[in-house]
C-alpha cells in the first residue's frame, strides 16, 4: 500500500479517505478506496509544502512543528494551510477521487 510514502511517516493513524471523507463531508463509500490513487491525486496537485502541510496538521501536530518542517514562519503557516486546503477542496480532485467509482458504475450500466 503506502508503507514508504510520507503520508504514514507523518500521519500512520488516519487513512487518506478518513481525510477526505471528513474534509469534503461526504459518505466514505463515495471517495475510492485505492489509498494509491487518492495519495498520487493529491501528490498531482499540491506542491511539496502543501501536501507536507495538509498531511501533518491531520496528525495534529503543532504550528511550530510545521513550520519548522516546512520551512516558513509561523505567522504565515495559516495562510499557507488555508491555500492548501482550498486546494484539496476543488472539483477537479474531488472528481479525481470519485472517479474510479464513478468509472465502475458506468461499466456495469453498459455490461
Amino acid at each position: 500500500m503506502l508503507e514508504n510514502s510520507l503520508w504514514l511517516r507523518y500521519n500512520p493513524t488516519k487513512t487518506i479517505r478518513e481525510v477526505l471523507t471528513r474534509i469534503y463531508e461526504c459518505d466514505a463509500v463515495e471517495i475510492s478506496d485505492d489509498e494509491r490513487d487518492l495519495y498520487a491525486s493529491l501528490k498531482r496537485h499540491l506542491t511539496k509544502k502543501e501536501l507536507k502541510m495538509v498531511m501533518m496538521n491531520e496528525a495534529g501536530m503543532s504550528s511550530d512543528e510545521i513550520a519548522a518542517e516546512v520551512g516558513i514562519k509561523v505567522e504565515d503557516l495559516k495562510l499557507a494551510q488555508h491555500k492548501a486546503y482550498r486546494k484539496v477542496r476543488q472539483e477537479k480532485i474531488r472528481t479525481e477521487v470519485r472517479a474510479n467509482k464513478v468509472k465502475e458504475e458506468v461499466i456495469e450500466e453498459e455490461e
